[in-house]
């Protein structure tokens, strides 16, 4: 129950899909919350140490190169230390030593801080990121000053905490995917039922009709063969070996959708099933006067169930020869790209409108009551075709101008 399977993943994928985005929203929102708070207490940080001249902690800060006295200072930042470096050069003296303030001297020297400053002073940006530290450049006529915070600690909270996220959405994702899995069976059971009863309906029936349909067809012919040719018996067979082609094809859908699990695999020549069943329709074309062209690669091979391939082939050059036009032209393709094998049947004629080609693989439909019935079928060929393609992973597509041409292309 090929489309049981699609029907079962498609309730699962919307499901995940609903979920995921629900809770990529809620946490992305709070991280990206927890970084706008980050940055903002960062700046105002950087606030209070440039408006206090760097002197924030007297207790813990090394003053260097400078003759001020230290001031007793607030911690700033609350409760927290914040690890700070502060350097004013002077605009009109080069030669007056730098003024630097920090609480990271264990980490840094008083030439390293000047050094990153230095550097930070000639870049254009006067705000921004280095390292692991945001910084700020205040520039006036007297001095130019560099205040850098250390934000080590806040962006290794970030990235433990989007980890987290990332844990959380993948978990909650598996929790989700387990218990979507096994409510998508319970929801879909009574599809599944149905399709099971209709699918087994449509394959007794169609068997039950085989057998009717069979002693109709030979009491017609012994009726012709005492009685003579008549329109009335004639009307007979033509509509009992109507029926008994519905009846095949019903059987070969039943078949397809009760067998599509267990199809038997064998790897074949693709091309030669392609070019034996073309040199069959050959024949029919030519007696027709339409063109029938062929352009078949050698030597293509391909694992599948070479019976239900035959068929595939099978039903869309009948149905190409059917619907094409007086003298028109038929081209059967072959080809491989890779490890996709590509068949096209093309030919002029009828066409497509394209409103119809999302319509046309399904059971039933015909794009023309009247144009169908002059042609024979019940709009199941393309269904029955389409099913194999599944069957096969495949896809088929059809694509046209509405009364001109019509082209349906596989990919195996």
């Amino acid at each position: 129950m090929n489309m049981i399977k699609k029907t079962q993943y498609k309730f699962i994928a919307i499901t995940l899909g609903a979920i995921s985005l629900v809770l990529a929203l809620i946490l992305g929102i709070l991280n990206l919350c927890i970084y706008m708070a980050v940055l903002f207490n960062a700046h105002d940080n950087i606030e209070q140490i440039r408006d206090r001249r760097g002197f924030i902690y007297s207790s813990h800060s090394d003053n260097f190169f400078t003759d001020e006295p230290d001031e007793v200072l607030n911690e700033l930042g609350g409760d927290g230390k914040v690890s700070y470096m502060y350097v004013r050069i002077s605009n009109i003296n080069r030669t007056t030593p730098p003024f630097i303030t920090t609480n990271m001297s264990d980490t840094y020297t008083a030439d390293e801080i000047y050094f990153v400053a230095s550097r930070l002073m000639e870049e254009d940006i006067d705000e921004g990121f280095y390292r692991d530290m945001m910084y700020e450049i205040t520039r006036d006529d007297l001095y130019t000053a560099v205040v850098l915070v250390d934000l080590s600690g806040e962006i290794s909270f970030l990235v433990s905490l989007f980890r987290m996220s990332v844990a959380i959405v993948i978990a909650s994702l598996i929790f989700v995917f387990i218990f979507s899995y096994y409510l998508s069976r319970w929801a879909i059971k009574p599809v599944k039922t149905a399709l099971e009863n209709q699918r087994r309906f449509i394959s007794d029936a169609s068997h039950e009709l085989k057998t009717p349909l069979a002693v109709i067809s030979a009491n017609a012919d012994v009726l012709e063969t005492e009685i003579g040719e008549n329109k009335w018996l004639s009307n007979i067979k033509n509509q009992a070996e109507d029926m008994s082609a519905l009846v095949f094809d019903l059987l070969d859908l039943a078949k397809m959708d009760e067998t599509v699990d267990e199809l038997v695999l064998s790897e074949f020549d693709l091309s030669n099933v392609v070019l034996s069943k073309s040199l069959e329709f050959e024949c029919t074309a030519f007696e027709s006067g339409k063109t029938f062209e062929q352009n078949i690669t050698d030597g293509i091979r391909y694992r599948g169930n070479e019976e239900a391939i035959r068929h595939l082939v099978t039903i869309l050059i009948d149905n190409a020869i059917k619907h094409s036009d007086e003298k028109g032209m038929i081209r059967v393709t072959l080809t491989a790209s890779g490890n996709k094998k590509i068949f096209q049947v093309y030919n002029t004629g009828n066409g497509i409108r394209n409103s119809e080609k999302d319509k046309i693989f399904e059971r039933f439909y015909r794009s023309d009551e009247s144009r169908s019935k002059s042609t024979g079928g019940y709009g199941l060929g393309l269904s029955i075709a389409k099913a194999i393609v599944d069957a096969h992973n495949g896809t088929i597509s059809v694509d046209g101008v509405e009364d001109k041409w019509i082209s349906f292309t596989v990919i195996l």
